[in-house]
């Protein structure tokens, strides 16, 4: 018995060759998929905002300045806690391989 990645359900594995199913069913599959698609475009949605406001330089007024200082943290803890379920979720699809960002390979 094989637990889905996505719901939770336990699963038969089917026997023979290829990668070990992560998934119950398709509709789980296609979930994971539509999930990693939109963690993708929020990171990049995250990392845009980022650069833009680490570039702007510092505000007019001390105001807006704690304001940016202050989004800026926001961004950094949800791009960790958004990349977090996204390698998680990688890697449960590759058959709970881990996933190195710094390797070539």
């Amino acid at each position: 018995m094989t637990t889905c990645v996505k719901c939770g359900n336990l699963f038969e594995r089917e026997p023979g060759p290829g990668r070990p199913a992560a998934y119950c069913g398709a509709t789980c599959r296609r979930l994971v998929e539509f999930e990693i698609r939109r963690l993708d475009r929020r990171i990049a949605a995250y990392e845009l905002e980022q650069r833009a406001l680490k570039y702007d330089g510092p505000g007019d007024d001390e105001w807006n300045e704690r304001e940016r200082q202050r989004r800026m943290r926001a961004l950094r803890k949800w791009l960790a806690a958004d990349e977090a379920r996204l390698r998680e979720l990688v890697a449960a699809g590759q058959g709970n391989q881990t996933i190195d960002a710094g390797s070539d390979s």
